[in-house]
């Protein structure tokens, strides 16, 4: 029904806020296809640093697209929505972190860990956090 809608600001904030979601998605989708490269050397945990990086961003996107698709959850500085809109995007992050890694288990060379979901929760957390210092920031600078 949502596609459905003729109104064209539907159409406008549907490409504005979650358009953004859907590309990044696609884009750590088609990271997570390439088989591993080992390099010639090792950082120990680098890649739950890539991983927290990847989601980081991933989750300011969620967190942005959640709080314009539901001004419930744009929290403004009220402790209790960011509660909600941080846990949506945990939520979102572990699903698709999960997912993820269920895909990444089929690419040849490649492996999934429960590790690697905590670090895109975490990622995923970091970013919605970032998401709420930045949007209160701007309405303080608009009052």
């Amino acid at each position: 029904m949502f596609f459905l809608v003729s109104d064209h600001r539907v159409e406008r904030k549907f490409l504005r806020f979650w358009f953004p979601v859907i590309l990044y998605s696609g884009i750590i989708f088609y990271a997570s296809s390439l088989p591993y490269v080992q390099s010639s050397f090792e950082i120990v945990h680098l890649d739950k640093a890539v991983h927290i990086l990847e989601y980081l961003l991933f989750g300011f996107l969620l967190a942005r697209a959640f709080c314009y698709q539901w001004s419930w959850l744009d929290g403004a500085g009220k402790v209790s929505s960011w509660v909600r809109t941080w846990g949506i995007v945990a939520l979102g992050s572990l699903l698709y972190g999960l997912s993820d890694e269920y895909h990444q288990s089929f690419v040849p060379g490649r492996e999934s860990a429960l590790s690697d979901v905590i670090a895109d929760v975490i990622g995923g957390l970091l970013g919605a956090y970032i998401y709420s210092l930045w949007t209160d920031r701007m309405k303080q600078k608009n009052h």
